[in-house]
């Protein structure tokens, strides 16, 4: 099974001078999941994943 993490996503969406590398994925994890335990991992499957790739807009 392939799992991902947001500094991972955050680069292949063009986010790659962020100064908190993934912090943009990040944010809307928290907003998707906001269950998940502050301060914990986040490692995502394929369909979270997916998820943060349809709704984390790419920067130009």
């Amino acid at each position: 099974m392939t799992t991902y993490e947001p500094a991972e996503l955050a680069r292949e969406l063009g986010y790659t001078d962020e100064q908190r590398p993934g912090k943009v994925v990040r944010d809307y994890l928290r907003q998707k999941y906001p269950d998940h335990r502050k301060y914990e991992r986040w490692v995502l499957d394929e369909s979270q994943a997916d998820d943060v790739r349809a709704n984390v807009p790419r920067k130009r």
